[in-house]
């Protein structure tokens, strides 16, 4: 491997924000299937790479983001601070905008049954496939926002001392 290559690569390893939120992310898409499990009594692998769902990844992410650079910017610090407003956004598109599209899928698939049901025919787009159902599962309850602001929390302080 190239030296610059491999400097970069080890820079990557060293980021501790980086590091932070990327083991956030990863930890809680992997939780989503025992919790699913705790949940409802049976295993869905796929929810390892599902949105939506609990604990919230995207929370979780951003929050470990912003609680790793406090300790490496220090709280003062202008990107510590685009941090906390970047994980705002975050957070509330995930737990309100986002939430409610999946909401309005929801609808929109029952309506599209019940056309079906009545015989109704409904012209779509050449891409569509027919049949083919809206996901209905893209943003988070608040409570999966909070809980994966949390444990983002908790892994960002971690990496931001120890990392």
């Amino acid at each position: 491997m190239r030296p610059d290559v491999l400097a970069f690569m080890q820079g990557l390893w060293r980021n501790a924000p980086l590091m932070a939120a990327l083991t956030a992310i990863v930890l809680t898409q992997i939780l989503k299937v025992p919790i699913h499990w705790a949940l409802f009594r049976r295993f869905d692998w796929h929810k390892v790479v599902d949105a939506g769902g609990m604990p919230s990844s995207h929370a979780a992410g951003v929050a470990a983001l912003t609680a790793a650079l406090a300790y490496v910017t220090g709280p003062t610090s202008p990107v510590f601070a685009t941090a906390v407003v970047f994980s705002a956004i975050v957070m509330y598109d995930a737990g309100g905008i986002r939430r409610h599209a999946g909401e309005h899928a929801v609808l929109l698939n029952r309506i599209a049954e019940e056309m079906e049901r009545a015989g109704i025919s409904v012209e779509t787009s050449a891409t569509d496939e027919e049949g083919e159902r809206l996901k209905e599962i893209l943003g988070h309850e608040p409570q999966e926002v909070v809980v994966g602001a949390i444990i983002g929390i908790v892994i960002g302080m971690w990496f931001g001392k120890f990392w």
